[in-house]
Protein backbone atom coordinates (compact mmCIF):
# COMPACT_ATOMS: atom_id res chain seq x y z
CA UNK A 1 0.00 0.00 0.00
CA UNK A 2 1.49 3.30 -1.06
CA UNK A 3 1.32 6.55 0.78
CA UNK A 4 -1.50 8.88 -0.16
CA UNK A 5 -0.26 12.01 -2.00
CA UNK A 6 -0.29 15.23 0.00
CA UNK A 7 -2.61 17.93 -1.24
CA UNK A 8 -0.21 20.65 -0.13
CA UNK A 9 2.98 18.98 -1.30
CA UNK A 10 3.05 20.82 -4.64
CA UNK A 11 2.24 24.26 -3.30
CA UNK A 12 4.87 26.93 -3.75
CA UNK A 13 5.03 29.65 -1.12
CA UNK A 14 5.72 33.03 -2.61
CA UNK A 15 7.25 35.52 -0.27
CA UNK A 16 7.53 39.15 -1.12
CA UNK A 17 9.40 41.49 1.11
CA UNK A 18 8.60 45.17 1.12
CA UNK A 19 11.05 47.27 -0.86
CA UNK A 20 11.86 49.42 2.15
CA UNK A 21 10.76 48.57 5.64
CA UNK A 22 11.85 51.97 6.94
CA UNK A 23 9.38 53.92 4.80
CA UNK A 24 6.45 51.58 5.33
CA UNK A 25 3.79 53.12 7.57
CA UNK A 26 3.35 51.46 10.92
CA UNK A 27 0.12 49.51 11.23
CA UNK A 28 -2.53 51.23 13.32
CA UNK A 29 -3.43 49.47 16.55
CA UNK A 30 -6.69 47.59 16.42
CA UNK A 31 -9.50 49.30 18.26
CA UNK A 32 -11.34 47.17 20.79
CA UNK A 33 -14.77 48.51 19.90
CA UNK A 34 -16.16 51.20 17.63
CA UNK A 35 -17.69 53.32 20.41
CA UNK A 36 -18.92 56.81 19.75
CA UNK A 37 -17.17 59.60 21.54
CA UNK A 38 -19.77 61.25 23.76
CA UNK A 39 -18.15 63.96 25.90
CA UNK A 40 -21.51 64.85 27.50
CA UNK A 41 -22.09 61.30 28.81
CA UNK A 42 -20.38 59.67 31.79
CA UNK A 43 -20.28 55.88 32.00
CA UNK A 44 -21.02 54.37 35.38
CA UNK A 45 -21.86 50.94 36.75
CA UNK A 46 -24.60 49.94 39.12
CA UNK A 47 -24.36 46.81 41.24
CA UNK A 48 -27.79 45.36 41.84
CA UNK A 49 -28.97 42.38 43.82
CA UNK A 50 -30.09 39.68 41.40
CA UNK A 51 -33.81 39.88 42.40
CA UNK A 52 -33.76 43.65 41.78
CA UNK A 53 -32.15 43.17 38.37
CA UNK A 54 -34.71 40.52 37.45
CA UNK A 55 -37.57 42.79 38.50
CA UNK A 56 -36.16 45.72 36.51
CA UNK A 57 -35.79 43.43 33.51
CA UNK A 58 -39.39 42.30 33.91
CA UNK A 59 -40.63 45.91 34.15
CA UNK A 60 -38.61 46.88 31.08
CA UNK A 61 -39.96 43.92 29.12
CA UNK A 62 -43.61 44.46 30.03
CA UNK A 63 -43.40 48.18 29.26
CA UNK A 64 -41.39 47.66 26.04
CA UNK A 65 -38.40 49.64 27.30
CA UNK A 66 -34.76 49.02 28.09
CA UNK A 67 -33.54 48.57 31.65
CA UNK A 68 -31.58 51.81 31.18
CA UNK A 69 -34.83 53.70 30.59
CA UNK A 70 -36.35 52.31 33.79
CA UNK A 71 -33.24 53.27 35.78
CA UNK A 72 -33.24 56.80 34.30
CA UNK A 73 -36.91 57.08 35.30
CA UNK A 74 -35.92 56.25 38.90
CA UNK A 75 -33.05 58.74 38.82
CA UNK A 76 -35.48 61.38 37.57
CA UNK A 77 -37.80 60.70 40.51
CA UNK A 78 -34.88 60.87 42.97
CA UNK A 79 -33.72 64.20 41.52
CA UNK A 80 -37.21 65.69 41.85
CA UNK A 81 -37.61 64.30 45.38
CA UNK A 82 -34.50 66.20 46.48
CA UNK A 83 -35.58 69.40 44.74
CA UNK A 84 -33.38 69.23 41.67
CA UNK A 85 -34.28 69.68 38.00
CA UNK A 86 -35.35 66.62 36.03
CA UNK A 87 -33.04 64.55 33.83
CA UNK A 88 -34.53 66.20 30.72
CA UNK A 89 -33.97 69.70 32.14
CA UNK A 90 -30.39 68.92 33.12
CA UNK A 91 -29.72 67.42 29.69
CA UNK A 92 -31.10 70.54 28.00
CA UNK A 93 -28.85 72.75 30.12
CA UNK A 94 -31.70 74.25 32.15
CA UNK A 95 -30.40 72.79 35.39
CA UNK A 96 -29.38 76.08 36.95
CA UNK A 97 -25.93 74.86 37.97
Amino acid sequence: MSKRPSIIGDLKLVTSEPESTASAPAPEPAKSSPRRVRPDIVHTSVYLPKPVYKKLREIAFTTDQKIHDVIIEGIDQALRRYGHPSVAELRAGRGGE
